[in-house]
């Protein structure tokens, strides 16, 4: 039992939710509150919801939305819920306009609540816990499920399945400076779609803990019938944060399933000391996501390069490298074996929206040609946080 009736405290799971763009100019009243009787009326029909008994969860209406917690019961609760009413609008949606349509926002937090009878004497709710699933709400855009660490990390850590479904996409600052690393929940494939696999348009213009003032990519194709590449990146990074930086995240995307030791990863700082990985929070045959720790912590204005390499084949003839925080100067050499199918490679920015790639105006130029291969380099400088680049060959 999570609720302490002497002292009021409660520890509740909490499930934020609200209709996107409710107040648009274009809708009609009527179609307003149509689509808050849709999201009401869903949500009491949701298993989740409707196997909790009603001393068990609070309901706080918003207007155009909900505060749910639940006193007692599993944490998956707020998760089960958000991912059946995904279902329910997905099925509302077929067929219908975009002004018709119904979209919703999701914020998933588990914390401590005080409970308080409001001006009418009905049980409310204050406290952290349901501050934060709001402000965690607040954080999407249209489809968007987010959770933050101290679900998603415990959920992870139950099924399988969440971790399949759980992704690490940042860390936010809120205010007061509270920091809290923020995952989204979705699925893209299999009989259950659910969540939105884009970043949020907040977590995007976020401030920066660092910048990199310099990233190099060295990628040599070393078997052109397997397309075995090996990778090596070079990462010159500056600390931006007012508290000290001790870890930096890294992802790995790749279209050949492969474990972390088949990577043959390695990670050092430039005098060669092996950098450790702290924490694995992704580790599926074709994703990886880590934490890599420095020796000593950076403090605000101190910076360090170290190397990362790790071998993968690349089926597909592409490599595409997106940018979690701001880059001065970006730097690509991609070295090949000359008549063996390989064309010179080909550079692309991808609106990460819509998946659109155009071709940039820059291309690769030929730095040397010797003992049969080809090495080509290309630049760019001011690389924002969100822009992503694909060179193809």
């Amino acid at each position: 039992m999570s609720y302490s009736q002497d002292s009021g405290l409660a520890h509740c799971h909490f499930f934020f939710v609200d209709i996107v763009g409710l107040s648009d100019p274009t809708a009609s009243t009527k179609l307003q509150i149509k689509k808050i009787d849709f999201l009401n009326k869903s949500i009491a029909d949701c298993i989740a919801f409707k196997s909790t008994p009603q001393n068990h969860k609070i309901i706080l209406p918003t207007g155009d939305g909900m505060a749910i917690g639940f006193i007692q019961g599993s944490e998956e609760l707020p998760l089960q819920l958000a991912i059946e009413l995904h279902e329910k609008i997905k099925h509302f949606n077929k067929g219908k306009v975009p002004v018709e349509s119904i979209g919703v926002r999701i914020g998933i937090h588990s914390g401590p609540v005080f409970m308080v009878n409001d001006v009418n004497g009905n049980r409310n709710v204050w406290g952290p816990g349901i501050i934060i699933a709001r402000r965690i709400m607040d954080l999407g855009d249209d489809d968007h499920i987010l959770l933050s660490s101290r679900v998603a990390e415990d959920l992870s850590q139950i099924s399988d399945y969440y971790k399949k479904c759980l992704f690490f996409i940042g860390e936010h600052v809120f205010k007061h400076n509270v920091k809290i690393r923020i995952y989204s929940a979705y699925s893209t494939s299999g009989k259950q779609t659910f969540g939105n696999s884009k970043l949020p348009e907040k977590i995007k213009k976020s401030p920066n803990d660092y910048l990199y003032p310099h990233i190099g990519v060295n990628l040599s194709i070393v078997d052109p019938k397997t397309m075995l590449v090996h990778y090596k990146r070079l990462y010159e990074i500056q600390s931006l944060s007012d508290e000290p930086i001790s870890e930096v995240n890294h992802q790995i995307a790749t279209d050949v399933e492969k474990t972390f030791e088949e990577l043959n990863l390695k990670i050092y700082d430039e005098d060669g000391n092996d950098m450790k990985i702290t924490n694995i929070k992704v580790d599926k045959p074709l994703q990886k996501d880590f934490d890599t720790s420095f020796s000593t912590p950076l403090e605000k204005g101190q910076g360090l390069r170290y190397f990362l390499e790790y071998d993968i084949e690349e089926p597909e003839r592409y490599f595409e490298n997106i940018f979690l925080t701001n880059c001065e100067k970006f730097v690509t050499t991609i070295d090949f074996p000359v008549n063996a199918g390989i064309r010179n490679p080909v550079v692309y920015e991808v609106n990460l929206e819509n998946d659109e790639k155009i071709k940039t105006k820059n291309q690769p130029v030929l730095v040397e040609e010797t003992n049969g291969r080809r090495t080509v380099r290309w630049a760019k400088k001011n690389v924002r946080k969100g822009q992503s680049f694909r060179f193809e060959w």
